[in-house]
This record gives structure tokens, C-alpha cells and sequence, in this order.
């Protein structure tokens, strides 16, 4: 479910022109993927101590990228600011009407899985 919402979402920003959210919903994972590929690398090479530091690390970067910035800056920005990208001409702004529910619902339910995953990093570390 994860990569069909993102890759929609990165697909539509970019054939509805809404680039900036595409953009932004690839930093998020891109940021937060590094210590989770470390941390998985670590636990193959069964070294206790970087396992431990790498977890830690992506619980920490996990909540600030994930938990913090998509929900409280780019959702945000996607609920109140987007109409600006209209204002500005960028978009035509049937395009921003017809889409910008698509895009709330889509990043609204990577929210979710990201807090349901978040909570079982948690019970697990």
C-alpha cells in the first residue's frame, strides 16, 4: 500500500504539475530510508551495538521527518497553502480543484501508515 500511495503521489505531482509536493514527499523517505537500511544492515552483520545506535537513530529521524514534517509543514502547506500555485499561475486552477483531494487523501493515509509503523518500531525496540 505504501509504494502504490507514494508512487502516485510522485507521478501525479508531476503530471499535474504539482511538483513541490512530489519533491518534498521524496526528501521525507529519502532522509528517514538511510537509517533504516543501516539498521537492517547492521542486524544481518549481527553487530549488537550499531544495530542498537542505527535503530535508534531511525526511531529519532523517523519522527522528525515522518511524523513532524510531512503532517505538521507538507500537509499543511497542501491543505492551506496550495491554492498559491494558482494565484501565481503555475497551475491552471481547475487542476488544483479537481486534484487537491486526491493529493489530501493520498498523504493523509501515508500519515496513518507511517504512525502504525512507527508504533511497531517502538514495541519492537
Amino acid at each position: 500500500v505504501h509504494h502504490v500511495v507514494t508512487n502516485l503521489l510522485v507521478i501525479g505531482s508531476s503530471f499535474f504539475r504539482f511538483t513541490r509536493v512530489g519533491s518534498m514527499v521524496f526528501l521525507v523517505h529519502d532522509i528517514s530510508d538511510v537509517p533504516v537500511d543501516l539498521s537492517k544492515l547492521a542486524n544481518f552483520l549481527k553487530w549488537k551495538a550499531t544495530t542498537a545506535a542505527c535503530f535508534t537513530s531511525m526511531v529519532l529521524i523517523w519522527l522528525v521527518t515522518r511524523l513532524y514534517v510531512l503532517p505538521f509543514v507538507i500537509y499543511k502547506s497542501v491543505l492551506f497553502e496550495s491554492w498559491l500555485v494558482c494565484a501565481n499561475g503555475y497551475i491552471p486552477p481547475i487542476y488544483h480543484v479537481m486534484y487537491k483531494p486526491v493529493f489530501v487523501v493520498l498523504i493523509g493515509m501515508l500519515i496513518l501508515l507511517h504512525f502504525i509503523w512507527f508504533s511497531m518500531f517502538i514495541r519492537m525496540g
